[in-house]
């Protein structure tokens, strides 16, 4: 926006000033004649102006076929939230079964690093096994990260081929596979490192449980799904102790008082602290771990009373075992089972998650439980709905200023034309640039064989079109107001203020289009690139919507204002000589 006002100040100011001092005593013959370019391409748009005026039905028949092919076409399109990352580094999540312990899933996990680090265009390999306690997103031991680096000159998707080859054969373990920003996007919309998170509610833990293995299983047989996993949650034996009040008030204990005394002897106490040079150390009394390690030493445990009196721990207790489930999460007061999926190659979110709702609120339903589809598809679904509703309210307000500008709603209207001919262009450069590529989708688009790879419009794409439609009215509005500054100052019938303003405004018209060519051309050659996935998208879409907006503005705005305006121009003139 500031830009866009600093250059508006700038044409109003300094470009006159530049143009009075640099240009002023010099316009002569010599200056104001025309290149031989400028000639050539006036001599063929003379042809092209006067076929279209002289088929001017046909002309805007054909634009509306073409608009409406487009739009069928796109219709096939696949969508996502931001397009995928080359961020040259992928992080491989490993979930040993929880309780795994420190050694264990460091042995897995040092044996998946050494075959990630052997693979050809691996440049190196780095792993943390758990976090922290107090780290942000706490993990156990038994959970590993792994950050692969990738060669220059290596192919993204060919180590990620081979990535996946090396985890289908490791057993016994959960895995997944993203990349460092990808990853932590996914973690912030939706509290997982994948795309796509499924919450299903409900109050019975074994029935969700058995939901969520359900949808997994379903799911893992989708060809667009990748990593699906349910809710890292498993039954584990746990030792519940239930007090007996009675008993333990004849002791004088209460069962908080008995608690304490049993976690102390399990966990510890803190007694003292230790000083060494300037770090502490707290000094901890517990039972030695032979005394700790089986159900009967946890039931044999004494308890003192208050008057001095020792009891086993089951003579004031019923002690388990029983299997519970190791992890129980909530959401607004709701138990919830969480199942996540990742996006496979040559799929998209849009298509998937399309496929998914269809697939899983049956088995929700039959449940009789809720379920709330989360991750990048909620805030895709979000940021598409802005940006329509702001697109429209855009739209309408160009449509007043056009209006004001041209004296006319039906040439605003007719201004507003370039909209679906930049549409066009644009539809046409995701299809070349996106999916299975041009040739093979086009001839399994039309059924010859061959599968069909759904080009993918995103959020950055979207964002493309907006700026493309800004670029292309200006082309209309170049033209129209001419024609009108002809006929109305300088009394030139319609017809030849068509001809003349379109060959007045056809070098002007293709200069603003090369400009802003140019200046999108390298981001779109970036296109793959690190760094390139937000801004490539949407130069492609304003770069193919400019070539087809420049070319057909041309062609199309002097056919349609001939077709709305030339009978009533005539009349008026009847009028004026009667």
């Amino acid at each position: 926006m500031i830009s866009i006002i600093a250059s508006l100040f700038v044409a109003l100011t300094l470009t006159p000033a530049l143009c009075k001092i640099l240009l002023g005593k010099k316009i002569d013959k010599e200056h104001t004649k025309e290149s031989w370019l400028v000639v050539v391409l006036k001599r063929y748009y003379d042809r092209a102006l006067a076929g279209a005026l002289k088929f001017r039905g046909i002309v805007i028949a054909s634009a509306t076929t073409a608009t409406i092919a487009a739009l069928l076409l796109a219709s096939t399109f696949g969508t996502s939230f931001l397009p995928s990352f080359n961020e040259g580094t992928f992080t491989v999540f490993l979930f040993a079964p929880p309780g795994t312990s420190l050694v264990e899933s460091n042995r897995l996990a040092t044996n998946v690093e050494t075959q990630l680090g052997a693979i050809e265009g691996v440049h190196s390999v780095s792993r943390r096994t758990g976090r922290a306690e107090r780290d942000e997103h706490a993990e156990p031991v038994s959970s590993s990260e792994i950050e692969v680096s990738i060669a220059e000159g290596f192919s993204q998707k060919e180590l990620r081929v081979k990535i996946d080859k090396v985890l289908a054969a490791i057993p016994g373990i959960t895995t997944m596979v993203g990349q460092p920003i990808e990853h932590r996007l996914s973690h912030l919309l939706s509290g997982t490192p994948a795309a796509i998170a499924i919450s299903v509610y409900g109050e019975d833990l074994n029935k969700l449980r058995a939901v969520a293995k359900q949808i997994e299983k379903v799911l893992s047989t989708v060809q667009g799904a990748r990593d699906v996993n349910a809710n890292r949650e498993v039954m584990i034996t746990s030792l519940p102790i239930q007090y007996r009040h009675a008993e333990l008030a004849s002791f004088g204990l209460t069962p908080a008082e008995a608690a304490e005394q049993v976690r102390e002897a399990m966990y510890g106490e803190v007694v003292d602290t230790v000083n060494q040079g300037t770090r502490q150390y707290n000094l901890v009394v517990r039972l030695d771990p032979s005394q700790r390690e089986t159900i009967e030493q946890v039931r044999d445990l004494l308890l003192r009373g208050r008057n001095g009196a020792t009891i086993r721990l089951r003579d004031v207790a019923d002690i388990g075992p029983e299997r519970s489930s190791n992890l129980i999460t909530r959401e607004n007061a709701q138990r919830k089972a969480v199942v996540s999926l990742n996006v496979a190659e040559n799929s998209n979110l849009g298509d998937l998650i399309a496929e998914v709702k269809l697939l899983v609120d049956p088995i929700v339903q039959q449940a009789g439980y809720t379920v709330h589809y989360g991750g990048q598809f909620e805030a895709q679904q979000s940021a598409t709905k802005t940006i329509y509703a702001s697109g429209f309210a855009i739209a309408i307000l160009i449509l007043m200023l056009l209006q004001i500008s041209t004296g006319s709603m039906r040439a605003a209207l007719l201004v507003m034309v370039n909209m679906p001919l930049a549409l066009i262009g644009g539809i046409a450069a995701i299809y070349i640039t996106e999916g299975g590529g041009f040739v093979s989708n086009t001839i399994a688009l039309f059924g010859f064989g061959g599968t069909y790879i759904a080009p993918v419009i995103s959020i950055a794409s979207m964002v493309g079109f907006i700026t493309l439609f800004g670029i292309s009215i200006r082309n209309g509005i170049l033209l129209v107001n001419h024609y009108n500054h002809l006929m109305q100052n300088e009394h030139v019938p319609i017809r030849k203020a068509i001809i003349q303003g379109s060959m007045e405004r056809l070098v002007p018209i293709l200069m603003t289009a090369l400009a802003a060519a140019l200046g999108l051309a390298p981001l779109a050659f970036a296109a793959g690139k690190p760094g390139s996935e937000l801004l490539a998208p949407l130069a492609i879409v304003t770069l193919g919507g400019l070539l087809t907006s420049t070319i057909l503005n041309l062609i199309v705005i002097p056919a349609g204002f001939s077709l709305v305006f030339e009978k009533a121009a005539m009349k008026n003139l009847g009028a004026s000589h009667a």
